[in-house]
C-alpha cells in the first residue's frame, strides 16, 4: 500500500514539475531568415521573399482533468511570405507555414506549399551552392487545369 502511494506521489510531483517547467534549447537563427530580393530585377516569377523563424525552444504542457500530461505540437518553425510579379504592383501571395525538409541527397530545405485554387505550388528554399550568400528557390508549380503546361521555377535571391 505504501508502494502504490508513493508511486501515486511520484507521478503527480512530475506532473506537476511538468506544468510549471518548460523544456528549452538554444536556437540559431538560420541563414533563411531574413528579407531576400530575386537576384534578376527582370523576374517573371518571385520578385521577393520573406522568411521568419520562430525557435519554438519552449514546450508548455498541461493536465487535464483525468490527470493525463498533453504538450500541444510546436507550430512550424518558418514562416514563408513570397510576393510574385505582377503589374502595376507585385502580387502578395501571403505567408504560410514553413518545415525543415531533408532531401535524399541529404540536402536541408525549407519547405513551404500555396494552394491559389487554380494551382497548387509546391516551394523549396535552401542556401545556394552556385552562389554563396544567395538564397536558392524551386518552385513547382502543379496546374489544376490539364489545359495549362506545369512548370518548375528556380530563382536566386540576395538581401
Amino acid at each position: 500500500m505504501i508502494t502504490k502511494i508513493f508511486v501515486l506521489f511520484m507521478m503527480v510531483m512530475t506532473c506537476l514539475t511538468l506544468t510549471t517547467h518548460s523544456a528549452s534549447a538554444q536556437c540559431v537563427v538560420p541563414f533563411e531568415n531574413g528579407n531576400w530580393i530575386n537576384m534578376d530585377p527582370n523576374t517573371h516569377s518571385i520578385t521577393h521573399l520573406s522568411v521568419s523563424f520562430n525557435c519554438n525552444d519552449t514546450r508548455n504542457c498541461g493536465i487535464d482533468s483525468d490527470g493525463n500530461v498533453h504538450c500541444p505540437p510546436p507550430p512550424p518553425p518558418f514562416s514563408v511570405h513570397l510576393w510574385g510579379k505582377c503589374s502595376p504592383s507585385d502580387c502578395d501571395w501571403g505567408a504560410v507555414p514553413g518545415n525543415p525538409y531533408i532531401s535524399s541527397d541529404g540536402s536541408r530545405w525549407v519547405y513551404s506549399f500555396y494552394d491559389h485554387g487554380f494551382a497548387k505550388r509546391y516551394v523549396y528554399i535552401k542556401p545556394s551552392a552556385l552562389y554563396p550568400g544567395y538564397l536558392y528557390m524551386w518552385m513547382y508549380t502543379d496546374f489544376i487545369s490539364s489545359a495549362r503546361t506545369d512548370y518548375v521555377s528556380r530563382n536566386w535571391f540576395h538581401h
